[in-house]
């Protein structure tokens, strides 16, 4: 068994529980989220599990309160009401650090839940990123970066071990493994997720092989902005189904409330832009893992398609970025396209009080002298000037190009 790793997290739940009377941990199934609140918790229930605690509060769910508290109530959505009694309970004895729910699912709207505004926080938790994973230094940060004090840091990670790590994925349960078996835990958790989770959140009516072909649609698309109407049609090409127009939305959702997808919204350079709302999304999963597997491409296939291979490593940065701009308190994690679709740039992180910086994704270095010009042009066109502008690169050294644009391998990048 994996001993347990230190998380980006650990602080951010510390701190939630330091201010709220119940904290939701939220992420996709096996992500971690159990452990890390483990961590944190005095005692625990889980509700999907059949001792007589747990199948008692499935049906009355006000018996799963009581213990010693921090409380962990872990799959919380299994029992139908719960959320209403942690609220009244919160309610009734006001005070920070009561419960940590848990859970890999977002159940249906129900109209007589609370929101739980003003008494519950909520997290999300992604899957390990390089630096957690011990697969990045983690040397530079985006604090350094926003502050432009990024000195010389050279990654310890060569190139074949991080697409064998784009392959494997940051799932804490299977992060030592080798590649071989990481592929075959990843098959086994898309089964599960497909035959078990899927009909349990869509309906048993649902036929979990439209799902299914909706994620391998979705996979490749990976870090392209594809509209609904692209994924569908490559679904009616690939697939002996038909799909009409509701049919990818629909899906998307039901992987949205399974936490397996995650898209990249477009940036406003402005906050009450009305650009935003026609510029399509950058599709992601929630690990570039799945999006790797559905594809069917092991390293090695991997280092033969340098293209697919570079989409992959956006998403990974991507992923990376989210988790370390949500633990700085940052507005988010955006991409950048002009209305005509022309000047655009791969990532944009902002902070809350605006300042941003532009980021491109570059898998070799001979590609970087024609990112930083993109960047130096597209950015000269926004009113806000950037904090800062990077090319991301797999490895290497970090450094200050003459013309202030920074190279950051994300094999130094950490959170901080």
């Amino acid at each position: 068994m994996v001993s347990y790793m230190p998380r980006v997290v650990d602080s951010e739940l510390s701190a939630a529980l330091a201010s709220a009377g119940a904290v939701v941990l939220r992420g996709a199934r096996a992500v971690g989220k159990s452990e890390t609140a483990r961590r944190k918790a005095k005692s625990e229930l889980r509700l999907d599990g059949d001792s007589p605690r747990a199948v008692l509060a499935r049906s009355q769910p006000s018996t799963a309160l009581a213990g010693d508290q921090p409380r962990l109530l872990d799959e919380w959505q299994v029992a139908w009401g719960l959320w209403n009694q942690v609220k009244h309970a919160v309610d009734d004895e006001p005070g920070p650090g009561r419960f940590i729910l848990t859970g890999s699912a977002l159940p249906d709207d129900d109209p007589l839940r609370h929101s739980g505004a003003g008494r519950f926080r909520r997290l999300l938790m992604r899957t390990m990123t390089l630096a957690e994973s011990g697969d990045s230094t983690g040397a530079v940060t985006l604090t350094d970066i926003l502050a432009g004090s990024v000195d010389l840091q050279e990654s310890r990670t060569d190139f074949q071990r991080l697409v064998s790590r784009l392959v494997k994925g940051g799932w804490p349960g299977w992060i030592r493994d080798g590649e071989v078996a990481a592929r075959g835990r990843i098959e086994a958790y898309l089964d599960d997720i497909t035959e078990v989770e899927f009909p349990q959140v869509a309906g048993t009516r649902r036929d979990p092989r439209r799902f299914l072909a909706f994620l391998e649609a979705f996979a490749a698309v990976t870090a392209q902005p594809a509209p609904f109407a692209a994924i569908t049609r490559r679904m009616n090409e690939a697939s002996a189904l038909t799909f009409g127009p509701m049919a990818v939305p629909e899906l998307f959702d039901m992987a949205a409330r399974l936490f397996l997808v995650e898209d990249l919204p477009a940036w406003p350079p402005k906050l009450r832009s009305k650009t935003t709302a026609l510029q399509t999304p950058k599709r992601h999963f929630t690990d570039p893992s799945l999006a790797a597997w559905l594809l069917r491409a092991n390293s090695d296939r991997l280092i033969r398609e340098p293209e697919t291979t570079g989409f992959l490593f956006e998403s990974q940065v991507v992923h990376d970025l989210r988790v370390y701009a949500q633990a700085l308190g940052w507005r988010g994690v955006f991409h950048f396209r002009d209305t005509k679709g022309r000047d655009e740039i791969d990532v944009v992180a902002e902070t809350d009080a605006g300042d941003w910086i532009g980021i491109e994704v570059k898998l070799g270095m001979n590609a970087v002298d024609g990112a930083a010009r993109s960047l130096l042009r597209v950015s000269s066109g926004i009113a806000r000037p950037p904090a800062a502008l990077v090319v991301v690169t797999p490895t290497g050294i970090a450094h200050r190009r003459d013309d202030a644009v920074l190279v950051v391998p994300l094999t130094v990048l950490g959170p901080g």
